[in-house]
């Protein structure tokens, strides 16, 4: 409440005056005052223009990728979501120390390793990844994504050729499984909130979705729908996603196939606690996809650098910000009441990258004041990270975390390397979770751009998970 102090009317003849006679005083600090602020500002935007140092010369302009599309459009909108977790609970006083119970089975002979496939802007293969140069044998799921929700339909769109490519890869693999994922940029407003809310239309949804896996030899669908009842959306979605769900399981078990369900989750506590009755949703699943990627990303109003997935938390993190770990959310998840054999680790092979606000302050938690110049909105392929580390950028290895970063000038990425996802694939085994799923082969240098001058290994991040968690190996036929 503001006190409000009476204050006696002045009279009109003396403010008249007053007016009169000292106009052109506040007139001129006025314009001094624009005339400054005015200059301030243009030397800050400049100086943002202008190129730091020597960075942007040379064959960086190969990898800067300047287009935006749907697909980088809608990982940004949930980096931001999860960041939004952050903001509204970074004081809350959470417990980071979790109780879970161990596997209820004896250690699992096999695990699995889901790999998602974003469909492409163009079908430029110079650029983009095509399916031909897929290798089917390192990935025992290929999950292809987004088919969007129109009509409370599943849409895909002008994308069919390539639905078609992928499927055919099991006839160089029998052994791979291929599934079609529903999400997209619209999940928030019109397709999945839409779609839900009566039996009628996830009737209508569930056939579409029948009929297209039918057409296309598909093996299943994935549910990505980010997030139910999320940011002050309809409480309710928490009940319809279940029952979505529940009627997609049911329809799956009727029919003559054998159809695999999954629903990709997220991975902020605060998320997890708004959106999903945990223990319904692992009731219909084959296994959730858990998006353990995106848990730090430069925001405004928490303009630092972070680590994209760390596998552990820091010891000078705590509260909230202490729960913001693969780690963590995994277990989180257990839990809440999802079995550790029906979770998949999400791993990363795409970055995060940073603008220092201090050349000299380069560490984790240092001040940044915007995305790096590499890639789009702060998301950066593995190929561009292997060409800063190329030219001069230096990589730091955080032991608490398990997870490297590299600066060079201005420049700060947060990535994923052979070290971390060596650690992450063991830690999956220890712990015995399902697997590991890569978002996505895309991202991963699917050109071997990478490697040494000795060799051409393509995807190397997602060959690291494949050698360690499938024992049973994917070969090709005859072999």
């Amino acid at each position: 409440m503001v006190n409000r102090i009476p204050v006696p009317q002045a009279k009109y003849e003396l403010l008249t005056s007053v007016r009169q006679t000292n106009w052109k005083s506040p007139v001129v600090c006025l314009t001094f005052v624009f005339i400054v602020v005015g200059s301030l500002f243009a030397l800050r935007v400049c100086s943002d223009l202008l190129p730091s140092r020597n960075l942007e010369s040379g064959p960086l302009r190969e990898v800067i990728i300047t287009t935006e599309d749907a697909t980088i459009a809608s990982w940004t909108r949930r980096a931001r979501m999860y960041a939004e977790s952050s903001k509204e609970n970074q004081n809350a006083d959470r417990n980071t120390t979790l109780v879970t119970a161990p596997s209820s089975r004896s250690p699992s002979s096999g695990k699995i390793l889901v790999c998602y496939y974003t469909l492409p802007r163009t079908m430029n293969t110079t650029e983009e990844l095509s399916p031909a140069h897929i290798d089917p044998n390192i990935c025992s799921h290929i999950i292809v994504g987004f088919a969007s929700v129109v009509n409370s339909t599943l849409s895909l769109g002008s994308n069919t050729q390539i639905y078609n490519e992928i499927s055919s890869l099991k006839k160089l693999q029998p052994k791979l499984k291929v599934m079609i994922s529903a999400g997209g940029i619209n999940e928030q407003t019109l397709g999945f909130p839409e779609m839900v809310k009566t039996h009628a239309n996830r009737k209508k949804f569930i056939r579409s979705v029948l009929n297209i896996t039918r057409a296309f030899d598909l093996d299943g669908l994935d549910v990505d729908w980010e997030f139910p009842a999320w940011l002050g959306n309809n409480e309710r979605q928490k009940i319809w996603f279940v029952q979505l769900l529940q009627e997609l399981r049911k329809e799956f078990d009727r029919s003559a196939r054998t159809l695999i369900l999954s629903a990709a989750v997220a991975a902020p506590p605060a998320i997890i606690d708004d959106s999903y009755f945990v223990p319904n949703i692992a009731e219909y699943v084959d296994f959730i996809n858990l998006m353990a990627y995106d848990l730090h990303y430069y925001v405004w109003y928490l303009p630092v650098t972070g680590l994209n997935a760390p596998l552990y938390p820091r010891a000078s993190e705590i509260g909230y910000i202490a729960t913001l770990n693969v780690n963590y959310s995994a277990n989180y998840w257990v839990s809440k009441g999802m079995p550790r054999e029906k979770i998949v680790v999400g791993v990363p092979t795409y970055g995060h990258s940073y603008q220092l606000d201090n050349v000299d302050n380069h560490g984790i938690m240092a001040p940044a004041k915007g995305f790096g110049r590499l890639g789009v909105d702060g998301f950066v392929f593995y190929s561009m990270v292997c060409w800063l580390l190329s030219v001069g950028g230096q990589r730091v290895f955080d032991q608490e975390s398990r997870a490297p970063y590299v600066y060079k000038y201005d420049e700060w990425i947060s990535y994923e390397d052979a070290d971390s996802v060596t650690a992450k694939a063991e830690w999956i085994k220890a712990n015995d979770f399902k697997g590991a799923m890569i978002f996505s082969l895309n991202t991963d240098d699917w050109s071997g751009s990478c490697s040494s001058k000795d060799g051409n290994e393509t995807f190397p991040l997602t060959r690291i998970l494949s050698k360690t968690l499938l024992r049973e190996k994917l070969t090709p036929p005859g072999l």
